[in-house]
């Protein structure tokens, strides 16, 4: 079982009379990948300021490898955790190899110079960020993102148990991002190190971590593996935004798609129900519109994975599913039925209809006495024209009605996003 290595037991931490972050409590064992996200301003960074003595703690306390961190002194503190701040301030001309010297510090006695094993350190600390080649330019002549890399080179010199990291990415530009992540990574598995990040990149979190807390507001809301944190119902409350969670199978992560934000968003319910019709991206506007407009809204029958059906997934609309590529079964059909038969009105998207979304089209048939509004523009038919028989026969006996810019501001009581639509 491994040991505990950070804990931070009920800290609160401010400003002033401000408290940034209340009474927060975790622990850390040795060899875990961490990762602190949140939304700006949620304390993540007033958390690390604790743990290097630059803030005092209101109250609570952070323990480092089971001793009170306020007790430890800095040079013993340094010899096992190493911080990498989001800024550096790098004024004066040092070399690169003279920053990252400065990792060893902790390790000398007294006025002593490094030693040649000191220099296999640092260089081996360069090597691992890909700034070996830099060793000898001017801190000053390095662009943010090589001084970013020099700065996690230090970090790494201290060859530290626990390594603290504040946005270590913040200006590194996406090669760089994923090559620094992909290096702490190995280091943690290879070396042991223990990592705790603050990362504001979700999905960078999601990909190299074992677990990850979530802090809003300067409190902890949630602490769990990656599959217990990367979920809808988890994030969209506290970045407030819209948002839908999928599987990468390339990095074989779960990964988050943002949506739109929601933080303004008034919507009031109109106490209606609509089905749509869609697929294909065709509904997409229609879902949106119809649902901040108040509808209680439905779908189906969407393929799993369709972008009609990942909007409703997000936005938490009611969906009729199956399975991609597969004719809609019997199962579906009988929901999709059900649903149509409860909504106030329906509504058919301008979608292509094939074999395999055929029984959407059908199944309006059976629904004889609704509101049914059907948009027919540019959607193509490979059914042989019986899809497009069944909407001529329906809208030629009445039992459908054209949908177009007049209806569509009438329903929506908004002619703005009726306009949308068009």
């Amino acid at each position: 079982m491994n040991k505990e290595i950070l804990r931070f037991d009920h800290v609160t931490v401010g400003y002033g009379t401000r408290e940034v972050v209340k009474d927060f409590s975790c622990t850390i064992q040795e060899g875990e990948f961490v990762s602190l996200i949140g939304p700006n301003g949620s304390g993540k960074s007033t958390l690390i300021h604790t743990m290097t003595g630059m803030l005092p703690l209101k109250s609570g306390k952070v323990f480092l490898c089971g001793k009170d961190n306020s007790q430890i002194p800095v040079k013993e503190r340094a010899q096992i955790a190493a911080v990498v701040p989001q800024n550096f301030q790098g004024n004066f001309a040092f070399k690169a190899k003279e920053i990252v010297a400065m990792g060893r510090h902790p390790f000398l006695k007294r006025m002593a110079s490094e030693s040649e094993e000191d220099y296999k350190i640092i260089d081996w600390a360069l090597a691992q960020t890909g700034t070996l080649h830099l060793r000898e330019r001017k801190i000053t002549q390095l662009s943010g993102g090589e001084r970013q890399r020099i700065i996690i080179s230090a970090a790494l010199a201290q060859k530290p148990k626990l390594l603290i990291l504040d946005e270590p990415t913040n200006h590194l530009d996406i090669q760089y991002t994923l090559e620094i992540m992909q290096r702490m990574r190995k280091l943690n598995q290879e070396e042991g190190i223990t990592i705790f990040a603050v990362l504001h990149d979700i999905n960078m979190a999601a990909r190299f971590s074992d677990r990850i807390i979530v802090l809003s507001d300067g409190s902890k809301v949630e602490d769990g593996s990656v599959s217990q944190i990367i979920r809808e119902d988890v994030l969209k409350p506290v970045y407030q935004i819209d948002l839908v969670v999928r599987e990468n199978f390339l990095t074989d992560a779960p990964e988050i798609v943002p949506l739109r934000s929601n933080r303004t968003l008034q919507r009031k319910r109109n106490g209606k129900k609509v089905h749509i019709i869609c697929g294909g991206g065709s509904g997409s506007a229609m879902i949106e519109a119809f649902h901040n407009s108040g509808y209680e809204v439905s779908c189906g029958v969407l393929s799993m994975g369709d972008s009609d059906y990942e909007l409703c997934r997000s936005l938490g609309v009611t969906v009729i599913e199956e399975k991609p590529y597969c004719e809609i079964g019997d199962v579906a059909y009988l929901q999709n039925l059900h649903a149509l038969k409860g909504a106030d009105l329906v509504v058919v998207a301008d979608v292509d209809i094939g074999r395999s979304n055929l029984r959407n089209i059908e199944i309006l048939q059976e629904i004889a006495g609704k509101q049914i509004y059907i948009r027919r523009e540019k959607a193509l038919d490979y059914t042989d024209g019986k899809a497009d028989a069944i909407v001529r026969q329906l809208l030629a006996c009445g039992a459908a009605s054209s949908l177009g810019q007049a209806q569509l501001s009438a329903l929506l009581g908004n002619a703005a996003q009726a306009g949308a639509l068009q």
